[in-house]
């Protein structure tokens, strides 16, 4: 997919790129916490964010992606080596 972002390998990786989502909404959210924005009379409060929802987004990601890498450099990845989507040309 065209959207996946790229590993430390040059491969394109859906679970980095759902890690990079989830610490990418944390972190802004993070951020934003406490600023309330009023615009043409209608008021955008972002809230807070407690720390078990950010476990909760954040621990399944990175350990699937920590995992992987790890069994990857284990037993070898499998994939195709010049990274790109195995099913390109193949009609699906």
């Amino acid at each position: 997919m065209f959207w996946m972002i790229r590993n430390s390998e040059g491969k394109k990786d859906g679970i980095f790129t759902m890690a990079a989502v989830g610490f990418g909404f944390c972190l802004v959210k993070m951020l934003l916490v406490g600023v309330v924005l009023q615009i043409a009379g209608h008021e955008i409060n972002f809230g807070t964010i407690d720390g078990s929802t950010i476990a909760a987004i954040l621990t399944p990601t990175l350990g699937a992606y920590v995992g992987r890498k790890y069994t990857d450099k284990k037993y070898g990845s499998g994939a195709p080596v010049n990274g790109d989507d195995p099913y390109a040309g193949k009609g699906q």
